[in-house]
């Protein structure tokens, strides 16, 4: 027991002393037996204190590796952040990011969503879904055509419902689904909010060509677009992953809402 205590409490060199002790006096006694079982015992507590000293080295090699790996990713993201900042002539980095897109079959069912990055990596408590109310201009105010607000109408509602959330965090930078037309209808959405304008948060619309493929970036403060082929792979990769990830949320929860009133049918 006394020697359970001494291994549990970490005095290690003091037990190994105390029983090699023994061990010698019952030598010296010509009790022989005893010392050979004496030394037996003492070789299996010195193989479990070099196998907990091996366990423990690795442990801190492991720890370490993850510490390493961890502030890499860490350092990559920042890097990326950086780049981003530069090249859009940003005035801080953009350390949260959120992505927009709308979904829907000739208005029917019209859904948006908003996806925020934090630090690069997607925030899954930050997302959020829209169901457009207005899908034409006759919905909005009665005597007007009937003709469908499309996909920039509709993102203007989800960018005004947005920001009536004050108490939300506000974004370092958005981005949008789209070309130019999405590019101007935020840019209004923003204008149309005295709390925003000082706010001064930039937006860009990432269009795709004919293959659904990201092919350009539409930068508010620009007047050409800029192709992502310019844009380095890390900062090219992060903008369609916000844009991919903003595109199915708003899918999926379309489809979500088509099911649910399929199955009311």
């Amino acid at each position: 027991m006394e020697a359970i205590k001494d291994i549990l409490s970490g005095k290690k060199s003091s037990l190994i002393k105390k029983l090699e002790k023994e061990m010698a006096q019952l030598a010296k006694k010509e009790e022989l037996e005893s010392a050979i079982e004496l030394r037996d015992k003492l070789k299996k507590i010195k193989r479990v204190f070099e196998n907990a000293k091996i366990i423990g080295n690795w442990k801190f090699f492991r720890n370490s590796k993850l510490e390493i790996r961890n502030l890499e990713v860490k350092s990559r993201k920042q890097n990326v952040l950086y780049g981003l900042k530069q090249l859009l002539k940003l005035d801080r980095l953009p350390i949260r990011i959120e992505g927009y897109d709308v979904s829907n079959i000739g208005g029917v069912h019209a859904v948006g969503s908003m996806v925020t990055f934090i630090n690069g990596h997607p925030n899954k408590n930050f997302y959020r879904k829209f169901k457009i109310k207005f899908t034409s201009h006759h919905d909005r105010s009665e005597g007007s055509s009937d003709k469908l607000l499309g996909d920039t109408g509709m993102l203007k509602e989800v960018l005004e419902r947005r920001f009536k959330h004050s108490e939300w965090p506000f974004p370092d930078l958005i981005l949008v689904d789209g070309g130019k037309g999405q590019l101007s209808a935020a840019l209004k959405v923003i204008s149309n909010f005295e709390f925003l304008i000082s706010k001064q948060i930039p937006i860009i619309a990432l269009t795709k060509n004919k293959k659904h493929i990201g092919e350009k970036i539409y930068i508010s403060n620009r007047k050409n677009p800029l192709p992502l082929t310019k844009l380095s792979p890390s900062d090219r990769n992060l903008l369609l992953h916000i844009d991919s990830e903003a595109h199915r949320f708003a899918i999926n929860y379309y489809r979500e809402r088509h099911r649910r009133l399929f199955q009311m049918d």
